[in-house]
């Protein structure tokens, strides 16, 4: 499944917790009603390897403004347009009204979510989605666009896997309708964060062509299971397989319990393995858990033996504290919140212990080589890096440095006339993203403090003004939803070497 975050507040994505459900939002006025929707779409095939995509939109109730309709009931109306384009020619697209559940008047009243789906066909290739929508009933309603491109890769006659789609609840079919597929009337969870309140994690996907690759009753396994999403490392308690026959398409509906799943970020993830275990595909979908109260336990790690074990070596508390610290930058979001609330205080056998399991996570057979190589990096951002007020690792070139490695190039530029120093650093690949940048700026024009303004790889910090905010040393910024320069600043390289690093 994937998602876009559409921001129209300049918000920003932040690495650790993410908000990373797609939420439409605009505000007409402070007065006037705020008009939220979540919108996501996947990718899937056909028997007839006909392409297309789902759309799903979900409307927050208590966001539209009800009007009575002719049964003199109060009713949301909604005008939306999905444009699907491969340059100026237009794949496919919907223009529809969209028509909230109706209510008898009353004051107390409290509207529903509700959900809408649509198919959009298309074929093998790039694709740029466009998305408007406007509240009918709101006088003072504008109109919220969005566009973003997308890519179809179903090629025939080769074993793949569809997006996955997250469900929120589903029903035996009684009536086919949209929401209908295999047997089921499937309501999407149209977005990826999942709260306390929600403790189990539905999903649907297709498998395509195993029968024409692999031959008919040829057997094959899905293997699918939750993934820390930093570490990429499997949750053994978060795993399943399905052993299948080849078919022209394959279907998996399952769910897995999350109601002890830790606070953290997450993949869930499905792949095909023919029967010698060789990889046929995978697909991963991003999750989010919120589970405040699950954690760490200080018991599990207190039957971790230490004898001959190289932390030993570490007996000073306030060492091995200042080694933990130095961990946060590829620390899990689980981790983290062990470390800062149960390690802070506690004694040196338990950070030990801490220690010695954090690095046998990352490599269970040798974890002292691994801690020696991550202190190493540790040492070069301190020594390029660190400020008067922190140590290396606690910058964001540090963090950046430790987290994804050592950039492939850096533009750096500190005497630019109308702007601050600021730094571009570019990487050829960050796991499985590519051309991934980040930008980093000096607003205080003294110390060796670089902020991390922007970038466009998931998870860290997206900035739509960082332009803007990167030249306001000389031009003041009077417009919050500005996001270009009102004219090319002498000497600005800034967005020709984000675009084209070198």
């Amino acid at each position: 499944m994937v998602y876009s975050h559409i921001n129209l507040y300049n918000m920003t994505k932040r690495a650790g917790i993410l908000c990373l459900f797609c939420l439409l939002m605009f505000s007409f006025n402070a007065d006037a009603q705020t008009l939220q929707a979540y919108f996501k779409y996947c990718r899937f095939n056909s028997p007839q390897n006909q392409k297309y995509i789902e759309t799903y939109l979900s409307i927050i109730g208590n966001s539209l403004t009800y009007k009575k309709n002719n049964n003199n009931l109060l009713q949301g109306e909604i005008e939306i347009t999905i444009i699907l384009k491969q340059g100026e020619k237009i794949k496919d697209y919907k223009k529809y009204t969209l028509h909230s559940p109706e209510y008898k008047e009353d004051s107390l009243i409290n509207y529903k979510n509700f959900v809408d789906l649509q198919r959009l066909s298309a074929d093998n290739g790039k694709y740029e989605l466009e998305f408007q929508i406007i509240d009918k009933n709101n006088a003072a309603s504008k109109i919220i666009s969005y566009s973003e491109p997308l890519e179809i890769i179903f090629p025939d006659s080769t074993i793949a896997i569809s997006d996955i789609e997250l469900i929120e609840s589903h029903s035996k079919s009684q009536n086919r309708n949209a929401f209908s597929k295999a047997g089921f009337d499937m309501v999407p969870y149209v977005a990826d964060f999942y709260p306390k309140s929600l403790n189990r994690l539905t999903f649907y996907t297709e498998i395509y062509n195993t029968k024409q690759k692999l031959g008919e009753d040829e057997k094959f396994l899905i293997n699918y299971y939750l993934e820390d999403f930093e570490q990429e490392k499997q949750l053994n308690d978060y795993s399943s397989f399905s052993k299948r026959s080849a078919t022209d398409i394959g279907i998996l509906f399952n769910e897995f319990n999350i109601e002890k799943l830790p606070t953290g970020n997450y993949n869930f993830v499905v792949e095909l393995r023919n029967k010698n275990n060789e990889l046929l595909d995978v697909k991963k979908q991003f999750i989010q858990r919120s589970n405040q109260g699950v954690d760490i336990k200080t018991e599990d790690l207190a039957g971790i033996n230490l004898e001959n074990s190289f932390v030993s070596q570490y007996g000073n508390n306030d060492s091995l504290s200042e080694m933990i610290k130095c961990l946060n930058p590829i620390a899990s979001r689980l981790e983290m919140v062990f470390i800062e609330n149960q390690l802070k205080n506690s004694d040196a056998k338990l950070k030990q212990q801490f220690m010695y399991n954090f690095w046998q996570n990352r490599d269970a057979l040798n974890p002292e080589k691994a801690w020696q190589n991550y202190l190493v990096e540790v040492n070069k951002v301190e020594k390029a890096y660190s400020t008067r007020l922190k140590r290396g690792y606690m910058t964001d070139r540090g963090r950046i440095h430790l987290k994804y490695g050592i950039p492939n190039t850096i533009n750096a530029n500190y005497n630019e006339p109308d702007s601050y120093p600021y730094e571009i650093w570019h990487y050829y690949k960050i796991g499985k993203f590519s051309n991934k940048k980040f930008v980093f700026y000096n607003s205080d024009l003294i110390s060796n403090d670089f902020a991390l303004l922007h970038s466009d790889l998931f998870g860290e910090t997206n900035n739509p003004q960082w332009k803007v905010i990167l030249h306001s040393r000389s031009t003041q910024v009077n417009d919050l939803d500005q996001n270009e320069l009102p004219n090319k600043n002498y000497g600005n390289n800034a967005d020709d070497l984000f675009k084209s690093p070198r």
